[in-house]
């Protein structure tokens, strides 16, 4: 990788922990490397570190989740507006000079976050005696399995989609904190190594099931912080849903299926409901959440994208930066919900959308909540995900089943009986549109499945679409 992510191990951000929030409190001070790997707390700072960074703007505090993946997967009506900052993006000009600084933010910070995930990796099993019991396992599992999530995610977004180029270089894996260069691995090579990583964490963190999904309204049940609030760390039920992801991803329908059900049938967690959203504003669904991140102060860029501060409109320029919808029949949200055919009973369309005018703002992360433990969240695997697995590893009456046990908790009618897989597979597609806005899972669905159309655009779907170019630096570098 590059010198400049390499140099970034020479220092590591310590975030004070105790007993506040781990993951919403400010960097207090940075140590030295070789300080920092000396105690038990050092080990878990690092790792705090690694999480801070996952959570930033260039990465899933953003780009990934709300904003830049989902305007590639026209979630929002940004390819109408010439002068919207998110406009060359929504045309899929990877070319223009935002967009590819955009994408090589993405392609610094996560590798950045690897190569210290990495370097926690080097050195736990050397300083196994400095941990109290259960946390060497829980350390390390959590590090190996992020390790596998980030590199898959990168995969999805530089590598060519398994079902169409699985021989393909894509990305390099790294495992290593060197400064050589790290050779690409094909898309094949790169699933194997990132299912052998979620393997051995799922193992690692078997110990460590439990889950309270009703943490915001009880106090940590263990002096050992690293067993609270287990949805904030990437835990056993993490391993599982990503390697759902993954075997899906691959086509290895029986595994995704295996996993899936695995989380499904586990208890841990449960859906939301319309009176728990309405009573603690909970807009991004905690108990349904498998692993979330928590970003320190959310707001300024919610405030950015999704409304102003008085929740209006005051002129077409307040929409250039704004990450919006049209309101009308033929608009994107009107379609997705299926207004027309009585969608407004939908809780994520009745609660996760307000109208203002003739606009849509999307308010999954209005930072309204009258509890601090509802905010500053933003999730990555949720609970409904595993049913639309299943759904898709089925036959069309077992998927119709798990399909409706979703649209049943979102007060949707039930999908009628006898649907062949090709309408299984539309409901599916617009499943996931209204599940997971502002969540960047969209983009990733179409480009899974090579959709020759990408909805609500006239660009077709094609490598120039779905496969990001390798930063420039990052190819200078590889030509050196």
């Amino acid at each position: 990788m590059k010198n400049k992510i390499i140099g970034a191990l020479l220092v590591t951000l310590i975030f004070a922990s105790g007993c506040k929030k781990w993951l919403d409190v400010k960097p207090k001070s940075i140590v030295e490397e070789n300080q920092l790997f000396t105690t038990e707390k050092g080990f878990e700072d690092a790792m705090y570190g690694v999480y801070t960074t996952m959570a930033n703007a260039s990465l899933y505090g953003d780009q990934l989740t709300m904003s830049f993946l989902d305007v590639l997967a026209q979630q929002y009506d940004c390819s109408t507006r010439p002068t919207h900052i998110f406009y060359q993006a929504s045309l899929y000009n990877y070319a223009d000079a935002t967009v590819k600084t955009r994408i090589a933010g993405v392609w610094d910070s996560m590798y950045n976050a690897i190569i210290n995930v990495n370097n926690v990796l080097l050195k736990i099993d050397g300083k196994k005696g400095l941990f109290q019991s259960g946390n060497y396992e829980l350390v390390k599992g959590e590090a190996l399995g992020l390790r596998a999530f980030m590199h898959f995610d990168l995969l999805r977004m530089f590598g060519g989609a398994y079902a169409t180029h699985p021989s393909q270089a894509a990305i390099p894996y790294v495992t290593t904190v060197s400064g050589g260069v790290t050779p690409l691995s094909t898309v094949s090579q790169i699933l194997d190594s990132v299912i052998a990583d979620l393997t051995i964490a799922s193992g690692l963190l078997s110990g460590y099931k439990n889950i309270d999904a009703n943490f915001a309204f009880e106090t940590p049940n263990s002096q050992n912080d690293w067993l609270n609030r287990r949805q904030s760390h990437f835990n056993y039920w993490a391993a599982e849903a990503t390697l759902a992801r993954v075997y899906l991803y691959k086509g290895d329908k029986q595994q995704a299926l295996l996993h899936a059900t695995n989380l499904i049938n586990s208890n841990m967690f449960t859906f939301e409901t319309a009176t728990r959203v309405t009573t603690y504003l909970d807009k991004t669904f905690i108990p349904e959440q498998v692993f979330a991140l928590s970003k320190f102060n959310l707001r300024p860029q919610v405030q950015t994208y999704f409304h102003t501060p008085a929740g209006t409109i005051s002129s077409n320029g307040d929409l250039d930066s704004r990450l919006t919808n049209d309101y009308g029949s033929g608009g994107v949200i009107d379609q997705i919900y299926e207004i027309a055919s009585g969608g407004v009973t939908d809780i994520r369309y009745a609660n996760l959308w307000q109208l203002s005018g003739n606009t849509y703002f999307c308010s999954k992360y209005w930072q309204d909540a009258p509890r601090q433990e509802f905010v500053n969240l933003v999730p990555l695997l949720r609970l409904p995900e595993m049913y639309y697995i299943a759904a898709e590893c089925s036959d069309p009456a077992t998927a119709t089943d798990y399909l409706n046990v979703v649209r049943k908790q979102r007060g949707v009618n039930d999908l009628p009986a006898g649907l062949d897989a090709a309408a299984i597979q539309n409901e599916i597609l617009k499943e996931y549109q209204r599940e997971f806005y502002a969540e960047g899972q969209m983009f990733y669905y179409y480009k899974r499945l090579n959709i020759s159309q990408i909805r609500f655009t006239t660009i077709p779907g094609s490598d120039k679409v779905y496969i990001f170019p390798l930063p420039d630096a990052e190819l200078q570098y590889r030509r050196n």
